[in-house]
């Protein structure tokens, strides 16, 4: 690809995806999306991948969103963090304990429908 089509895609780290999720994001022009597992996020991952954004479950098997900020910030991340998750009876709460152990970083939650609740 010509270095200057590459310049202007959008670079998105996913990490430790759910399935239908890698899916819904393939094929949008302009992106960039590159998938990780917890295991691989490092220093020299973050700088070949130079993500704006970082996309990762609220919470897995491995680790939760706090864990990840915490890792982030010791590899020096300064980009987007968003989470996703089912929808949840109240997000602020979260999204509060985030700000108070990180309180410059750019978060939020998208809260994803199971199954055939999802509009296509």
């Amino acid at each position: 690809m010509h270095s200057e089509a590459l310049k202007s895609r959008r670079s998105i780290l996913l990490v430790e995806p759910a399935r239908e999720l890698p899916v819904s994001l393939h094929g949008i022009e302009g992106l960039n999306l590159t998938v990780a597992q917890w295991e691989t996020i490092t220093t020299d991952l973050l700088v070949s991948v130079a993500p704006e954004m970082i996309l990762a479950p609220l919470l897995s098997v491995r680790f939760d969103i706090l864990d990840l900020a915490r890792l982030l910030k010791t590899l020096g991340y300064c980009g987007a963090l968003r989470a996703y998750c089912a929808p949840l009876p109240n997000t602020k709460v979260i999204r509060s304990e985030i700000k108070a152990e990180f309180p410059d970083l750019d978060f939020t939650i998208f809260e994803v429908p199971p199954g055939p609740e999802r509009e296509h």
